[in-house]
């Protein structure tokens, strides 16, 4: 099923003009390692946030301490 849905999409590809092809088959560089930069970025905060932030009503705890306590 998978494959035939990858043919019917180059078909489609392939009735372009050669400027569209070569803008839907090339991957833009700059905005693709912007977006792993930020998420990167993001999911570093949350671990940092979960190391040093305490848990609320807690004996100074840290979140991450507090979710490996309760398994």
């Amino acid at each position: 099923m998978g494959n035939s849905m990858k043919e019917t999409n180059d078909e489609h590809i392939a009735l372009r003009s050669e400027k569209i092809r070569h803008l839907l088959s090339e991957i833009p560089s700059t905005p693709l390692r912007a977006g792993v930069a930020v998420m990167a970025f993001i999911l570093i905060a949350i671990i940092i946030a979960m190391v040093f932030l305490p848990y609320p009503y807690s004996d100074g705890e840290s979140i991450l301490k507090h979710l490996t306590d309760s398994f």
